[in-house]
């Protein structure tokens, strides 16, 4: 997926007027309406806003990972390091999710175990989803914190 090489500083995610809609019995919520940014290589961002604003939906729009039933992407692109997020099939989306992006969910019964150190649940995490050592994991671990 990744074009590997690229220069700090190329674009690594683009978000075009993503529409992320919740169809319920109670109507049509228009949880993310129009969100447009772009990330470069290098770069970090924070999302920042109200409780209920979008942050989360934006983000789990972009790894796609919405209610089946109930939560729609209706417009909009995601494009990171050239790959059209939008049309990934379910094991190139799995791959994407694993090797290419992650998230730490806010609530405590679905993000990083206290019980654990969080060194230990990256190596897990890295070791499922790249051929490498646990000693390589360790150390892509520490890069990545």
């Amino acid at each position: 997926m990744s074009k590997g090489g690229a220069a700090v500083g190329d674009v690594l995610l683009t978000v075009n007027d993503l529409k992320t809609y919740f169809y319920t019995a109670s109507g049509v919520s228009k949880a993310v309406d129009g969100v447009n940014f772009r990330i470069n290589r290098g770069e970090i961002m924070g999302i920042v806003g109200e409780s209920g604003s979008g942050k989360s939906v934006a983000s789990s729009s972009i790894i796609r990972l919405l209610p089946a039933r109930t939560g729609k992407i209706v417009s909009g692109s995601i494009d990171f390091d050239g790959t059209d997020v939008l049309k990934l099939g379910d094991k190139d989306l799995l791959a994407f999710r694993g090797r290419e992006v992650s998230m730490i969910f806010q609530n405590p019964m679905t993000s990083l175990s206290p019980v654990f150190k969080v060194g230990h649940q990256m190596v897990e995490m890295i070791c499922a989803h790249h051929k490498v050592s646990r000693q390589e994991a360790y150390r892509m671990g520490e890069e990545a914190l």
